[in-house]
């Protein structure tokens, strides 16, 4: 049966209410039908992904599955599905798997798209299998959805950021001979180990440069020099004895300002295990336990490296 451009609206038009419902329920809004080879509904889905917490959640994989089960067979051949979005490497692997006779889609996906944008599973000679493609059909509409959607979610995090009451910090990277200063620590509840660098809470009146100077002596007993011109900032979420942490931490690379001595004892706080320096080139494991924090090393000692410390 040759289905019609009507026809082909008809089930799009279907396929983008179930979306509009995903995108309500908190799930990125995709939805999907599949239609016999005689024109009649075998089912539908949405994305479901984040309501059963699985990364098969996929409206086109649903369709199918619900589909073979309808039919009492995993061969859907001369069945037409439709999806708002281009299917992923996942589902258009199970639609062609499944012997599918044509796809339309909606709207392209550049980033993920395995059937025209990415990659073209679905014809692909090397495969036994080839499927018929339609695209652009309520393209406008579908597209519309779903950058609506990517945008709500960010403003909302941006709205969840501005929100935060953040711990206004400073922290030195203290480089001296190939090492960088820091001291272990353990955190009180979970008891994670980290290697932390010296730093704290900015006092009130107090510039976070000399927070720095003065966390670095506090923590590890040595007197540190920062270089101010080496100012980094960043915002970030830390986890700490049971709590969120929102941090808003400026970072400076340091160097000692007084004559080479070993570790001494420190006794700073019950999570302190102890000062050390650790070799730059193990800031990569050293540092791993949060990405903006090893950002900030990572920067820094390169800086180091020009300035030769």
């Amino acid at each position: 049966m040759k289905i019609s451009h009507d026809q082909d609206i008809k089930w799009m038009r279907k396929a983008f209410e179930l979306a509009q419902k995903a995108g309500k329920n908190g799930e990125v809004p995709i939805g999907a039908v599949l239609v016999s080879p005689t024109g009649e509904l075998l089912s539908k889905a949405a994305n479901v992904r984040e309501t059963l917490h699985t990364p098969l959640g996929h409206a086109e994989l649903l369709c199918l599955h619900r589909a073979a089960k309808k039919l009492e067979s995993w061969r859907l051949e001369d069945c037409t599905l439709y999806v708002t979005l281009e299917p992923c490497v996942m589902c258009a692997g199970a639609i062609q798997q499944a012997r599918i006779g044509r796809v339309v889609y909606a709207a392209r996906d550049a980033k993920g798209g395995a059937v025209e944008s990415l990659y073209q599973v679905l014809n692909d000679s090397r495969l036994n299998h080839q499927v018929q493609v339609t695209t652009g059909v309520l393209e406008k509409e579908c597209s519309e959805l779903i950058s609506g959607f990517f945008q709500n979610r960010r403003d909302e995090l941006k709205n969840q950021k501005s929100e935060k009451t953040y711990r206004h910090r400073a922290s030195a990277v203290v480089v001296y001979k190939n090492k960088i200063l820091g001291f272990h620590a353990e955190d009180p509840i979970s008891k994670k180990k980290y290697f932390f660098l010296p730093g704290g809470m900015i006092d009130p009146g107090e510039s976070a440069a000399h927070t720095a100077v003065r966390e670095g002596q506090e923590e590890t007993d040595y007197k540190i020099k920062v270089f101010p011109e080496t100012e980094f900032r960043r915002k970030y979420d830390f986890d700490w004895n049971g709590k969120n942490q929102p941090c808003d931490t400026v970072f400076f690379l340091a160097t000692l300002d007084e004559p080479w001595h070993e570790v001494r004892a420190v006794t700073d706080a019950d999570y302190h295990r102890g000062v050390a320096w650790v070799d730059l080139k193990d800031i990569d494991k050293t540092f791993s336990y949060h990405k903006d924090i090893l950002w900030a090393v990572q920067k820094l000692t390169k800086t180091a490296r020009k300035m030769k410390l």
